[in-house]
């Protein structure tokens, strides 16, 4: 008892300490962005488009890791329309030339697809259940993944294209891209942007909105900042979190807000619970507490590390398992690993997770970040749902209120009610097969077949007949410090590693005057081993590349003949 008491003391303590810490915190990070956002609209002026854009995207990927107290940058998306006017002209936007009788297209954008996740997800489901329609797909920045199987064959069968721009253009030059893209899209009846926070393709692709098929936008990150409310004639919130922070945050008239659930395949089991726990290793009589995401959502909060959360629960209970498909091997969950005897186990990210799902009783939301995809997938399964939610109605932004989940899904404030909401569920059986049954029905109803269906008809009608939306004034940015934004530095924030590396890639592609102020930053942080080739020429750094490539082969091939 001692044990939850003093973790549940130090969650509220962590709280207040997130909050006084931000009021520094973001205005740091504000002033940050705005330098970039400064040197970019500095290149616009000098009419150096192609490295206005660089650093356009190199701000954007800042404030999205670096919450700045913004949610939406009206100056850095001006700068983007900008960029768009003066490099991609409108004659790029041909005649459509479809009639009634032919299918209507529909071209997804994306910034990378991969296997895990619920975003591509998302996408392959929305392609899958939308029978009546072409679909297609382009991808600004796909990295080393493969295109997921089910996605290419999903397009396939819908009569589509996958159309993978960074294949034939350099990676960061976006202005090549957007024209490739605008191109694309000039056979669209809408476009969807699945794109990602930074990705500013597609705000140059459609800057100019003349010819332009309706842009709707998938608020997929609608807990962050992201890049495209000014070509966006319809914003989809997932949620009513997300579609009231569109409205309040970042200037999406009402009638351009539109809600839709996310859409998931109706799950079929192919194994009884008890198969399912001994496949994985698990006794019959085990009561399963699964939870499934990718490993960034379990933070570690002040030495308190998801499986510590759980340790009171399982000490209780010597039949209770802690499964976590996606967290992986960690070092700060091993003591609560050998407190438990191994009753937490933790794998690394994985797309077959149905087994899991199957093995189940009951299904525990990640933390500090939720997990709306896993939420709903375990719910279609009949398990009842806990989240932990230590924030005010202000933040709701930061919990999970997705539609089909209101009566059903357990949010809990403390560790306290945590813990004895996970205890009842444990001991009595039936109350959790009610609550899950209850759970699944509502789930079923709202995201797969024909409520979802009818959703997105009327998402198509809204933006085909509502007018495009059309240049506006663009005020400059105002920084905002209070909930939710004091929490998101903890929560979503990226480490400076992640950030800095990001911008150093980037470096090499801009002038170089306006390389030496970031460099210098770079180097001021992590010394200048292997960062003075970042301002030669590109015709230096590939002589060195490929001098660098020969003398590696040669020493190689000696220790081979050695």
């Amino acid at each position: 008892m001692g044990d939850r008491h003093q973790m549940q003391k130090t969650t509220n303590d962590t709280i207040k300490t997130w909050q006084e810490e931000s009021g520094d915190l973001i205005p740091r990070h504000f002033e940050a962005f705005r330098r970039l956002v400064d040197r970019a609209q500095d290149l616009v002026r000098r009419e150096k488009f192609d490295a206005a854009a660089v650093y356009a995207e190199m701000a954007a990927f800042y404030a999205t890791g670096k919450h700045c107290g913004l949610f939406f940058s009206p100056e850095l998306e001006s700068i983007l329309l900008t960029i768009g006017e003066k490099t991609v002209p409108a004659s790029l936007a041909l005649d459509r030339n479809t009639t009634d009788n032919q299918a209507k297209q529909v071209l997804h954008v994306a910034t990378s697809v991969k296997g895990i996740g619920g975003l591509t997800r998302m996408m392959w489901r929305w392609m899958q259940e939308d029978k009546d329609r072409c679909h297609s797909l382009a991808i600004t920045q796909q990295d080393w993944a493969e295109v997921p199987q089910v996605l290419q064959d999903t397009i396939a069968q819908r009569h589509g294209q996958i159309y993978i721009l960074n294949d034939s253009i350099g990676e960061f030059d976006a202005i090549a891209k957007a024209k490739r893209l605008r191109e694309i899209a000039a056979t669209a009846d809408w476009v969807v942007l699945h794109t990602y926070n930074y990705d500013v393709v597609p705000l140059i692709a459609f800057a100019n909105k003349e010819q332009c098929p309706p842009i709707l936008f998938l608020d997929h990150a609608d807990h962050l900042f992201w890049l495209g409310t000014s070509i966006s004639d319809a914003v989809i919130a997932l949620r009513e979190s997300g579609r009231r922070l569109a409205l309040e945050r970042r200037a999406i008239k009402s009638d351009r807000s539109l809600l839709l659930p996310i859409i998931l395949e109706l799950p079929s089991r192919k194994l009884a619970r008890a198969e399912a726990k001994r496949q994985i290793g698990i006794p019959e009589e085990g009561v399963v507490l699964l939870s499934i995401a990718r490993s960034l959502k379990y933070k570690t909060i002040d030495g308190i590390s998801f499986a510590d959360a759980h340790l009171p629960l399982l000490q209780q209970y010597d039949n209770a398992y802690l499964v976590v498909v996606g967290a992986g091997e960690r070092e700060d969950w091993q003591a609560a690993i050998a407190q438990t005897n191994g009753r937490i186990i933790s794998y690394s990210e994985r797309e077959d997770t149905a087994l899991f799902y199957q093995a189940a009783d009951i299904y525990i939301d990640s933390f500090p970040f939720i997990s709306t995809t896993s939420l709903l997938e375990a719910g279609s399964y009949g398990l009842p749902l806990v989240t932990r939610f230590p924030y005010s109605e202000a933040s709701n932004i930061l919990g999970a209120d997705m539609p089909g989940l209101s009566g059903n899904l357990i949010r809990t404030q403390d560790l306290e009610a945590y813990t004895a909401v996970l205890s009842r569920l444990v001991e009595d059986e039936e109350f959790r097969r009610s609550l899950g049954e209850a759970t699944r029905q509502k789930i079923v109803e709202t995201h797969t077949d024909s409520y979802w269906q009818n959703s997105l008809e009327q998402i198509y009608a809204c933006a085909t007949t509502i007018p495009r939306i059309t240049a506006r004034s663009y005020p400059r940015d105002r920084m905002f410090v209070g909930e939710p934004d004091i929490f998101i530095p903890h929560i979503h924030g990226w480490d400076d590693n992640f950030i800095d590396s990001a911008i150093q890639a980037r470096l090499p592609v801009i002038p170089f005057t306006y390389r030496l102020s970031p460099w210098f930053e770079l180097v001021k942080k992590y010394g200048l081993q292997h960062r003075i080739m970042l301002l030669m020429p590109d015709r230096v750094r590939s002589i060195y590349a490929d001098l660098k490539a020969t003398l590696k082969k040669h020493f190689l091939d000696r220790i081979s003949v050695v």
